[in-house]
């Protein structure tokens, strides 16, 4: 019942993209996390790096943080619940997107990427880079079983939709490899994603080197692109 209540009062609110922005990227909140004393809202991220950068207080308000907020600040699960139900227009073409889906289409959307400048040069290169090409693996997020995702969009995915989601589960990536094991599980599988696979494997394909060795420098590459 409680939950039924809190639907209602969302979808009852009048929202604006503006509600759901970082005020440290002005860009659509990925991972929201909220300050303990002065309850402003960041992207994780944008709050570790200014803390980072500037110190221990709130990027917004100069706020004093605890100790613990510097590397573990608190999850805005209101405000992330708020992202995965609501649905508003592209502020670039319109398109109705799920708001914890906006940075991810941003990446495809061209009028996003002709306002700033990002679109590529090559036409070829326009195509949506989470699309499965022929000779990619297609993946099932293990967390919720979302499907038909390559290995960039199921590393998104998984950060924007479990980043504080621990949980064990078998590797869709680890298991599809030549050496890989089907019945091996990792025990934070977002961490483990963000660890091993942010780099491709079939990149560092050599045929002077076994697979150990391949698969090896494949995980030592990806741990450059971990934060």
């Amino acid at each position: 019942m409680a939950d039924a209540k809190a639907l209602t009062s969302i979808f009852s609110e009048n929202h604006e993209q503006e509600d759901f922005s970082c005020s440290v990227c002005q860009d659509i909140l990925q991972t929201p996390v909220r300050t303990h004393n002065c309850q402003h809202v960041f992207c994780r991220k944008c709050l570790l790096l200014a803390i980072k950068a500037s110190g221990a207080h709130c990027p917004l308000c100069r706020g004093a943080l605890y100790r613990w907020e510097r590397s573990a600040p608190t999850r805005a699960s209101d405000i992330e619940m708020k992202m995965r139900i609501l649905s508003l227009g592209c502020t670039y073409c319109g398109k109705q997107v799920k708001l914890s889906y906006m940075r991810l289409h941003y990446k495809s959307c061209k009028s996003y990427q002709e306002e700033f400048g990002t679109a590529p040069n090559d036409s070829k290169l326009q195509s949506d880079p989470y699309a499965t090409k022929p000779f990619d693996t297609a993946y099932k997020c293990p967390l919720c079983q979302q499907g038909n995702l390559n290995r960039k969009a199921l590393l998104d995915h998984c950060n924007f939709m479990h980043y504080f989601e621990v949980a064990e589960a078998v590797c869709p990536i680890c298991s599809a490899l030549p050496c890989g094991e089907a019945s091996h599980t990792a025990g934070n599988i977002v961490g483990h994603l963000n660890a091993r696979h942010q780099f491709n494997y079939e990149e560092f394909m050599n045929v002077y080197l076994d697979e150990e060795a391949q698969f090896q420098a494949a995980i030592e590459k990806s741990s450059q692109f971990f934060c």
